[in-house]
C-alpha cells in the first residue's frame, strides 16, 4: 500500500506472509501472497497509482461542503469506501465518479482535475506539536547534605542554602534530632 507516496505494509499482511507469525518472510511466500490478491497489481512508477480520496477531497468532486458528503454517508446514499485505514474511509476516485454517474449526481471537473494533479487537503497532524525551541535540560538537583552540630558551622549551612537559592531551587528545612 502506498500512502502519501510512501510504501507501507499493514501488520496483518506481514504476519500472514510469515509462516511462524514473525515479521520475517520468504520471497516465494510474498510471490504466492501477491498472486492470491484478486484485482491487485504492483506498480513501479507512482504515476501508475490510482487516485485515492478521503472525506476531505470528496467535496471537491461535487462542489459541496464536507457536511453534505457526511450526510450522504449517514444516509447511505454514497458509495461504500474501498478501504478503511486507521478508521479513515478511502475511495478510489474512479469509484466516486462511477457512483456519481450511476446516481445522476453532477461533478465538478475542476475538483477532479485538482485530485488527478496530486493536490490533497491538508491533513491535521496528530499528537503534540514539536516545540519551537527545545526544552532546556533541567538542572541537576544537588545531593542532599546533612549538617550536624559540632561538625558543620552556620556558615557551611548558609553557604549551601545560598547556593541552592541562587541556582533557582526551592528549599525546605526539616529539623531532626
Amino acid at each position: 500500500m502506498v500512502i502519501s507516496g510512501n510504501p507501507y505494509w499493514l501488520l496483518p499482511t506481514v504476519l500472514d506472509l510469515a509462516e511462524d507469525r514473525t515479521r520475517e518472510y520468504l520471497p516465494e511466500r510474498l510471490k504466492e501472497y501477491k498472486a492470491g490478491i484478486d484485482g491487485g497489481y504492483e506498480v513501479r512508477d507512482a504515476a501508475q497509482l490510482p487516485d485515492i480520496v478521503g472525506l476531505k477531497e470528496i467535496p471537491w468532486v461535487f462542489g459541496k461542503k464536507y457536511m453534505d458528503v457526511y450526510q450522504w454517508r449517514v444516509r447511505r446514499s454514497f458509495a461504500l469506501e474501498d478501504a478503511v485505514i486507521s478508521g479513515s474511509p478511502l475511495w478510489l476516485l474512479d469509484t466516486v465518479l462511477k457512483d456519481a454517474e450511476e446516481r445522476g449526481q453532477a461533478t465538478v471537473q475542476e475538483g477532479v482535475d485538482r485530485i488527478r494533479a496530486g493536490e490533497r487537503e491538508q491533513i491535521k497532524p496528530r499528537g503534540r506539536k514539536p516545540a519551537a525551541e527545545p526544552k532546556p535540560t533541567p538542572k541537576l538537583v544537588p545531593e542532599a547534605r546533612t549538617f550536624r552540630p559540632g561538625e558543620d558551622s552556620v556558615e557551611d549551612v548558609a553557604a549551601f542554602a545560598a547556593e541552592l537559592l541562587n541556582a533557582g531551587f526551592a528549599m525546605t528545612v526539616r529539623p531532626k534530632r
